[in-house]
């Protein structure tokens, strides 16, 4: 494979990016009065991260906090450099709206090409986007990781099945036929009405947590070859933090970009490798809301 995308980094390496992107992260949040309070009461400032072990010196921060800032909670750069906002979608309280800078875009649309790239696909793929756009952060990560990439997007989003079925027919590249990009991938659908050149080859599954069974199930009903799980959310500037490869046995996630963190959520100290505990995620490079030491919600 080609790594246009995914950087070829060593441990040594990946440990002094970490280093760098821990230590502008600290700067990046002591701008902000409510990161500065959490990190004055703990008594670190940014000259006080000197090595990777100095995370754990960090306080924690949740959803309690995003929602205490409300409507731009914990932005950290003036609001004329924020260009652009997601949300959640609310369902146990007020959204949590999360500020996007114009290098944040760029890093989201980074980190979604990076998938795309450990999913075997090239420029000569078609992208057929069957996800929500809006506040959702869902429909613009794979559009624009898609583009970036450097695959013809077609950006029909959710539902309109017809016109999906019709456009996996018409716009199929004589290769393989397009990328079928969202959860309507694992749900019903009427493909088999058209010819088998109107079926996606690979599927990309959001949102819709399966198991291995239903995985298998989906490839089979829907004539793919593959189909690969994408994880994120959007404090973590949205799809893309994660996908599984070829394997099928677990999550990739970019270490250049965060730094994730096992805990166990009674004492908040790291559990042995390979125990179940709470994810928390600090991020190398957010500049509007960096997330520091960050408790993702379950």
């Amino acid at each position: 494979m080609t790594h246009r995308f995914i950087p070829r980094l060593s441990p040594e390496e990946i440990a002094r990016q970490q280093l760098e992107g821990l230590r502008f992260t600290v700067r990046q949040a002591f701008k902000s009065p409510q990161y500065r309070k959490r990190l004055e009461a703990c008594g670190v400032t940014p000259d006080d991260i000197t090595s990777l072990d100095d995370l754990r010196r960090l306080p924690t921060v949740d959803v309690e906090d995003l929602r205490e800032g409300y409507p731009l909670p914990l932005l950290c750069v003036p609001e004329e450099e924020v260009v652009r906002i997601h949300a959640s979608s609310g369902t146990t309280g007020k959204r949590k709206i999360l500020a996007y800078t114009a290098n944040d875009v760029n890093n989201f649309t980074l980190q979604m090409a990076r998938c795309y790239e450990m999913a075997g696909l090239t420029p000569m793929d078609r992208m057929q986007v069957a996800v929500g756009y809006g506040l959702w952060t869902a429909g613009a990560g794979f559009q624009l990781g898609s583009e970036r990439f450097g695959m013809l997007t077609i950006p029909v989003g959710p539902g309109n099945l017809e016109m999906h079925l019709q456009l996996l027919r018409d716009m199929a590249p004589p290769v393989s036929a397009p990328r079928l990009h969202g959860p309507a991938a694992g749900r019903r659908s009427g493909a088999r009405r058209y010819p088998r050149q109107a079926q996606a080859a690979q599927g990309h599954l959001r949102s819709e947590i399966r198991s291995e069974k239903m995985r298998l199930a989906i490839e089979s009903k829907l004539g793919l070859e593959s189909s690969y799980d994408i994880a994120g959310m959007t404090e973590m500037y949205g799809p893309g933090t994660a996908i599984d490869c070829d394997e099928h046995n677990g999550l990739h996630y970019w270490a250049d970009m965060f730094i994730i963190e096992i805990l166990d959520p009674e004492t908040l100290q790291p559990v042995p490798e390979g125990e179940v505990g709470e994810m928390v995620v600090t991020s190398l490079r957010k500049e509007a809301v960096p997330l520091l030491r960050y408790l993702a919600p379950t």
